[in-house]
């Protein structure tokens, strides 16, 4: 035979040979004749979803000067009982005007403190720095969070920001000729234009929104106690009367009423304590809650949870009716499918007094646990119970395993599988 040949076909059948071997050692390592899971750690926070709708104590602003309406305020400021909300202009070109005046009087503080400071130089440039990215930040949160109204303020504070490094960095030497620029088309301004002929005021402190819906007075807030399942499914829209220009949503607290079942109202009754509300197409926010009242009626399969808080922003006072997410606590542990639970005995040794060893044994909860091709029954402590799987403390307490020993972290664990028992060899 040509020796040639003899080589081509000898390395063939070595190559074969190696791929097959090859093979088989990746399928003795990898395929196990019983399916498993690996033991995670996992969070989850047990939630409740409903409809929730928002009561607050909220009171019309209105003009009654008629003319035209420029605001002093932006959605979600803070307003004093009494203080300026709006001032009325006889014209639109006096109320445009004005506003454009005071927007270049706000810049022009702004400038003349910096050039004051500029002076002093008391700041460090990791100061000056933070600033930038802070309101930077801000800037971004509300275009995010949809806070419209406070992008022109945002805006304002990143420009004069900016204009602190130029002059903290000495790009810029002084800001006098922009302050008389800025002081001089504000008399032009006012010079053209009338002054206003009233001014609209807070009649309560609170939090000024301009935009209403037609639900401020739907249900009376100082009756929340008395609100009922009936109630909240009959909230009917009425008309905003005309001359108003926004409302002041006064009093720290606010209220989020849901319909939820008999079963959530039980779970929430034994929670008893604080929960989380988030708002998943309004706001990113987690907002803080309390369970005020759980009313539950007799032979129904619904019932009534009325949420109190106080953390208010921009967006949350704009909201009425959104789909909630009530949170009743974050639990973390072991995650196993329900599937792969057993019963089984295991056993423990105690020794007397007097040295003498004594084995107990006992039927407990537990899970399959594969080493190798060895089967260990493994006793488990569950924390939290999902519809399919299970949470499980990888570290309990003294004590409450009867064996103390439970599963570890990627522990492989038997999902499936029959005539499984502790010290089984898997071939």
């Amino acid at each position: 035979m040509d020796k040639l040949l003899f080589r081509r076909i000898l390395v063939a059948g070595l190559t074969a040979l190696a791929i097959i071997y090859v093979v088989y050692l990746l399928l003795s390592a990898n395929f196990n004749v019983v399916p498993t899971e690996n033991a995670e750690q996992v969070t989850v926070t047990d939630k409740i979803y409903s409809n929730g709708y928002i009561i607050r104590d909220e009171t019309y602003v209105k003009n009654t000067s008629g003319g035209v309406v420029s605001y002093n305020v932006d959605d979600g400021d803070e307003v004093k009982k009494g203080g300026s909300v709006a001032s009325v202009f006889s014209s639109e070109e006096d109320a445009v005007a004005r506003t454009k005046a005071a927007s270049l009087e706000d810049s022009m503080k702004a400038l003349t403190k910096l050039e004051q400071t500029r002076r002093s130089n008391t700041e460090g440039i990791e100061t000056v720095n933070n600033d930038i990215t802070t309101n930077i930040e801000t800037f971004l949160y509300n275009i995010n969070n949809a806070n419209i109204g406070k992008l022109d303020s945002n805006i304002n504070s990143i420009i004069n920001s900016v204009n602190h490094y130029q002059s903290f960095t000495g790009k810029t030497s002084s800001f006098k000729p922009e302050i008389a620029s800025l002081q001089s088309q504000i008399n032009e301004l006012k010079k053209s234009s009338g002054d206003s002929i009233a001014d609209i005021k807070a009649p309560k402190a609170g939090y000024f929104v301009a935009n209403c819906d037609g639900y401020e007075n739907c249900f009376d807030y100082s009756k929340i106690g008395n609100l009922t399942l009936d109630n909240l499914k009959n909230m009917k829209k009425s008309s905003v009367p005309d001359n108003t220009i926004g409302k002041v949503i006064s009093s720290l607290n606010w209220y989020i009423a849901c319909e939820i079942t008999a079963d959530e109202a039980t779970d929430l009754t034994l929670w008893g304590d604080d929960v989380t509300v988030d708002f998943s197409d309004a706001s990113s926010n987690t907002v803080p809650a309390s369970i005020y009242k759980i009313v539950q009626y007799n032979n129904s399969d619904k019932a009534l949870v009325i949420l109190q808080c106080t953390y208010m922003d921009t967006t949350l006072s704009e909201i009425r009716q959104e789909p909630v997410e009530i949170g009743m606590g974050s639990y973390s542990g072991l995650r196993v499918s329900k599937k792969a639970i057993h019963d089984d005995y295991v056993e423990k040794t105690t020794y007397d007094d007097k040295g003498n060893e004594h084995k107990e044994s006992k039927k407990v909860q537990g899970v399959y646990v594969l080493y190798g091709s060895e089967v260990q029954f493994k006793e488990i402590s569950i924390v939290y119970a999902g519809n399919d799987y299970v949470l499980c403390d990888s570290s309990p307490t003294d004590g409450t395993l009867f064996s103390g020993e439970t599963i570890s972290l990627y522990d492989q664990i038997i999902t499936e599988g029959d005539d499984l028992y502790d010290g089984k060899v898997i071939k």
